[in-house]
């Protein structure tokens, strides 16, 4: 799997959602590269989420790292669930970020199918724009946040899109993972995200061993470019206490 860095410093990883590139997670890598080495790996279009995850965890023997710090942005939070589920050794602590541990409801694998439908029928820039509609905040549907989806969409292309779309419509629940992961899990939502509210996330978070919630104002489904700076110094305050616990129990990211 290709993937990108920033900074240098403690490993991190970040997964970027559904017709995302890294550049879903640059703004917020960019900060946070002055205390961790961002990982930015090319998840997307592998037709398997549990391969994705495959594919991180090789990122990371590629590099030379036992474990890591890792973000989940909606589909990126799935992978994130495959991660804990295959390859719990190689995470120490987890955000999952505007995501689900439950299973799709016959009405949004409903829409799934149509979407797909769509897509064969060659109507992909017609997915892309409901998209960006459903997963930006309503201030931010119109300007530069709606131009990068579409961008980011568009530089994918259909076939990623759909081979992605298929993957989670197709990957049943994570709600043993929710119940037995041992790593700390930090929920973020974004205050107006209409797919993963802030209530499913404080939900999930009370499910977790060793969970907890954020909610960033005024983001809709999409916060690492909606709200990069609160991202940034919500993972930030999270992932460096849990590095603070790492020191003093004498272990630490091999």
């Amino acid at each position: 799997m290709r993937f990108e860095t920033q900074g240098s410093g403690r490993p991190l990883v970040l997964i970027p959602g559904l017709g995302c590139d890294s550049r879903a997670w640059r703004p917020v890598g960019e900060i946070l590269s002055d205390g961790f080495l961002v990982i930015h790996p090319h998840s997307w279009g592998r037709g398997s989420l549990r391969e994705a995850a495959l594919g991180v965890s090789g990122v990371l023997q590629e590099l030379g790292l036992g474990q890591a710090f890792v973000a989940g942005l909606s589909m990126g939070g799935y992978i994130t669930f495959e991660l804990l589920r295959h390859h719990p050794e190689r995470v120490i602590a987890a955000a999952l970020v505007d995501t689900t541990t439950f299973g799709d409801t016959p009405d949004r694998t409903a829409k799934r199918n149509r979407v797909l439908e769509l897509i064969r029928e060659g109507r992909f820039d017609a997915v892309l724009d409901t998209y960006a509609g459903s997963v930006l905040a309503p201030r931010n549907t119109r300007g530069p946040l709606r131009d990068l989806i579409l961008d980011m969409g568009r530089s994918l292309g259909p076939r990623t899109f759909a081979a992605d779309v298929m993957a989670i419509r197709d990957r049943g629940t994570y709600e043993d993972v929710l119940a037995s992961a041992r790593a700390p899990l930090l929920f973020v939502s974004g205050e107006m995200d209409a797919l993963t509210p802030p209530d499913l996330a404080r939900d999930m978070a009370s499910r977790a061993r060793d969970g907890r919630a954020v909610v960033v104002p005024g983001a809709g489904h999409m916060t690492p470019i909606e709200a990069p700076a609160e991202v940034a110094r919500v993972l930030r305050e999270f992932f460096e206490a849990r590095a603070g616990e790492e020191a003093r129990s004498g272990g630490g990211p091999s």
